[in-house]
């Protein structure tokens, strides 16, 4: 998976990095950053609701431990998705592989025996 999916608050916009909307959430930016981010944001109903829906934790400390929580979980969870991808793909056999080359030499050796090639 893209390294880029791992960050959940980014995918409110594309333009719009996580450490750009946390400095946003924290008063941290000038009115013509603010003013192009909300801008940015209003082209979509959902963004609106995520950005307000973290406007509202009072403490503005929590929302980098917030996002951190949440990149964590994602994480571990696309982990575990992928891990269970690989698991079901087949992997190489190789005492199969052996198995039927021997098997194929045992034969030729069974047939040049018949046929006369090889005197015991």
């Amino acid at each position: 998976m893209a390294e880029d999916l791992k960050d959940i608050l980014s995918h409110l916009n594309k333009n719009v990095s996580q450490e750009l909307l946390l400095k946003y959430l924290n008063n941290q930016l000038g009115k013509e950053e603010v003013h192009e981010l909300e801008k940015q944001l209003l082209d979509d109903p959902f963004y609106n609701d995520a950005v307000e829906g973290l406007q509202e934790i009072d403490d503005t400390a929590r929302l980098t431990l917030i996002a951190e929580a949440l990149n964590r979980d994602l994480k571990k969870r696309t982990q575990k998705k992928r891990d269970a991808r690989t698991k079901r793909q087949l992997q190489p056999q190789w005492w199969l592989y052996f198995s039927i080359l021997i098997l194929l030499l045992l034969l030729v050796l069974i047939y040049l025996f018949i046929h006369g090639r090889i005197t015991a």
